[in-house]
């Protein structure tokens, strides 16, 4: 079976290439062949066909064969060169190799050109696997250094010893460092955790991955974050023999999913408490009722001068203190909906303290209200910023109850409402000032961020008033916190006025 060739014949002879192309028959090709002369004729055939093969004459009237060897090069093409030639010297033979040609045939031995032919042709077709595979190589390489520089997940490639090779971008910005920072550090001098280091060398001893989820981290240089959460993985490197020799650590923040899900926890617990709740105000309502009317029957029947009228006028007025405790907490139970209203904002407060007022008292606590009859109304969600002076309003009470054990003439909450101008837009004020145990000043900033507590364990989530931060947020308005450690805390809460926030 005959073997196609294509062939690019550099020789002034008519009567040699004719040799030449009977040879390669004689091999077993057929040759597709273009005899050329000069150096514009070969860069004319070099750019408008696709050859095979280069044979060339060493010397010819107007040319030669380094020079076509020159104008092969120039071309960027990679094909085998052959020098077919009469006698010449050894020294002139081994310089054409030096300059690039793959063989030199004397025109008196042609039986060397067909074993030439195909073992060039076959040299020819590994150097273009070679650059097909180098070419992927790169184009692979370049891809993972794509994703590795943009990818959305911290990666660390370090040794066995934990020392940082490589980090990418992300992995760096996070813990707001340069990424040549790492190289050559220690993973565990930079992040000092007996817990973690036993599961890396657990891995480089076992050789099996690790993987956990939501697992807390607080950075010890950046301390203002708080504690966050993070899904790890953590691979090992194996070479040819199974050995670990690295380990490729990734990681995701997940502090924004667990926040949701703590959030939604306690939103199912605080409905949960919400049914129970109501169901106590009910069964509550029932025999109130009772109480009030025979206190009311009493009443009418007694003289109003006697004492036991006033007894029972006594009962009944406090009976419908009972009633609107009730009240507010069948509607502060109520199920919950994010639909905004008008509403007055004293309202919203004098409901909230209805269910606060009694622990305050009980507490020692003086309770100093300011709100002025007259403040605008606001367009809000009243369940939602009632939850926020909740929150405000039992911080106060623990601040307050943690400084003073007993009644103390500073053991004062101070709640005072204002008009006041925003950015050219007019807002409702509401102030809550304690003279509690305050705030540190290193974590004044913190307290909004999600499970950052100021309270022992067991007696803050942490979420509080990073919820009721959002909550503000989320009506147009803001929350500000001014503390001083053992003086005081202040949190004021601004809210767009209800003609500002409906549009109207």
């Amino acid at each position: 079976m005959t073997k196609s060739l294509r062939i690019l014949i550099v020789e002034d002879s008519e009567d040699d290439a004719v040799l030449l192309i009977r040879e390669l028959q004689r091999g077993g090709y057929e040759p597709i062949f273009e005899r050329v002369e000069t150096p514009n004729d070969m860069k004319d055939a070099l750019e408008k066909k696709k050859w095979d093969i280069i044979i060339s004459d060493y010397v010819l009237p107007k040319f030669t064969g380094p020079r076509a060897l020159n104008v092969l090069k120039k071309s960027g093409l990679d094909l085998p060169f052959i020098v077919v030639s009469g006698n010449i010297g050894e020294d002139i033979a081994v310089e054409t190799m030096k300059a690039g040609a793959h063989d030199y045939i004397i025109k008196g031995n042609l039986k060397r050109l067909n074993p030439a032919v195909e073992r060039e042709l076959r040299e020819a077709e590994l150097r273009h696997e070679r650059r097909l595979d180098k070419k992927k190589l790169i184009e692979t390489s370049e891809l993972l250094e794509n994703i590795f520089s943009n990818i959305h997940i911290l990666i660390a490639y370090m040794d066995t010893e934990f020392n940082f090779i490589r980090v990418n971008p992300l992995y760096a910005l996070t813990d707001g460092r340069d990424p040549k920072f790492f190289v050559g550090k220690n993973h565990f001098e930079l992040y000092p955790n007996k817990e973690n280091e036993e599961i890396f060398r657990q891995v480089v001893a076992t050789g099996e991955s690790y993987f956990t989820y939501a697992k807390p981290f607080q950075y010890t240089e950046h301390q203002e974050r708080g504690v966050t959460y993070w899904d790890w993985s953590l691979q090992p490197v194996m070479d040819n023999e199974e050995n670990v020799h690295g380990l490729v650590l990734s990681l995701i923040d997940v502090t924004e999913k667990v926040k949701l899900q703590s959030e939604a926890m306690q939103s199912a617990h605080l409905a949960s408490l919400g049914e129970l709740a109501a169901g106590v105000a009910h069964e509550i309502n029932n025999p109130l009722n009772g109480i009030i009317n025979y206190a009311q029957i009493l009443v009418n029947k007694m003289d109003k001068e006697s004492r036991e009228s006033e007894i029972a006028r006594r009962i009944i007025k406090e009976g419908d203190r009972i009633a609107n405790i009730v009240k507010s907490l069948l509607s502060f139970a109520r199920k919950r909906t994010e639909e905004k209203s008008i509403y007055n904002i004293s309202g919203i407060l004098h409901d909230a303290l209805l269910l606060t007022e009694a622990q305050i008292l009980r507490d020692g606590i003086k309770l100093k209200v300011n709100m002025p009859e007259d403040l605008p109304e606001i367009f809000a969600n009243s369940q939602q910023i009632q939850q926020v002076f909740l929150n405000v309003i039992n911080n106060s009470r623990y601040a307050l109850n943690q400084k003073y054990n007993e009644p103390d003439e500073d053991k004062i909450l101070e709640i005072s409402g204002s008009e006041t101008v925003i950015d050219g837009q007019r807002h409702v004020r509401v102030i809550f000032h304690d003279k509690g145990s305050g705030i540190p000043a290193g974590v004044v900033d913190k307290v909004i961020n999600p499970f950052f507590s100021t309270k022992p364990s067991g007696k803050g989530t942490g979420l509080g008033l990073s919820i009721s931060h959002g909550i503000i947020e989320d009506h147009g308005g803001n929350l500000k916190i001014e503390s001083v450690e053992g003086e005081f805390t202040e949190i004021t809460i601004a809210l767009p006025e209800a003609a500002l926030r409906s549009g109207r």
